[in-house]
């Protein structure tokens, strides 16, 4: 039988999981699922792996054996291709069916270190997986209330009482149902809180861009260094250019040429925008002196 019949046999049988985790238990992966009715299951692909046992043997010694039998499940897990059917077997058949595997039975000549390796993973599985993959999903699923009252993390909504019940049925009922809303509660706080919380980031994050932005200006600012001519200025002083060369009859490279020596500019257009009224006052200068008659 190949890897894909046992693994995908039966898979309109296959169970959905409530819940899947990888547990990282002693530098492996341990890949489990929590089924509906609340039985844990671990799928038996990367324990075998782990341990560098073939997965289909393992299927069939936990299939003939009558302690883990009826433990053999087919789940629906999630992997990077896909959702595929794989073989699993609940906590409760996990140790027996782990108890059976003797690590003074792994040897490796070759590579002896290897082979501690994986009888010493042998024994933590053996003596400690179940514990902490019992204690992960349980403490997972548990959820404290005000008073330090633990609920399950998921509680069913109790179904409204039949006009016959007893008080004990009645105070059961309330009891449930003061639960259920307990967590209701705790459900709709979590979010609203969490809703509050990214607003919050969101406008400390804005607050914070602008801060560093502010704390930039004055660099920024003093890079750039004093501002120039505006446009408008330039394109003032190409009209005060053409009204002197007319007054003077200087060609106009001759007037730009004197007017940046005027200045101490290379460039006209560098001339500081502060000294715009200079520049005025220079060209009325310059033609106010051309209109006056020549003794």
């Amino acid at each position: 039988m190949s890897n894909d019949e046992i693994e995908n046999r039966s898979s309109e049988q296959a169970l959905e999981p409530v819940e899947q985790e990888s547990i990282v238990f002693h530098e492996q992966d341990i890949v489990a699922v929590r089924l509906a009715d609340g039985r844990i299951c671990v799928v038996l692909r990367w324990i075998c792996e782990s341990l560098k046992l073939a997965p289909n043997p393992q299927v069939r010694r936990i299939e003939r054996t009558a302690s883990t039998a009826e433990e053999l499940v087919r789940v629906k897990v999630q992997t990077r291709g896909g959702r595929q059917t794989m073989p699993a077997i609940t906590l409760r058949g996990f140790t027996p069916w782990v108890l059976g595997l003797n690590p003074n039975e792994v040897q490796d000549e070759e590579k002896p270190q290897e082979a501690e390796r994986i009888r010493a993973l042998i024994i933590a599985y053996q003596t400690e997986a179940k514990d902490v993959l019992y204690e992960h999903f349980v403490n997972k699923r548990r959820l404290t209330l005000p008073g330090g009252a633990v609920i399950p993390a998921t509680p069913a909504q109790p179904q409204e009482l039949e006009a016959e019940a007893t008080d004990a049925e009645k105070a059961t009922y309330y009891e449930n149902l003061a639960v259920w809303a307990l967590w209701k509660a705790s459900q709709h706080a979590q979010r609203w809180r969490g809703g509050i919380e990214d607003w919050r980031g969101e406008i400390e994050s804005r607050l914070e861009g602008q801060e560093a932005m502010s704390g930039l200006l004055p660099e920024i600012l003093e890079r750039l260094g004093p501002e120039k001519l505006t446009s408008e200025h330039q394109q003032l002083v190409q009209y005060y250019v053409g009204k002197l060369h007319e007054a003077t009859g200087k060609h106009q490279n001759t007037i730009h040429a004197d007017l940046k020596i005027a200045f101490k500019v290379p460039r006209y257009q560098e001339i500081l925008e502060d000294d715009w009224s200079k520049v005025e006052n220079w060209f009325r200068v310059q033609i106010e002196r051309a209109k006056k008659p020549r003794r």
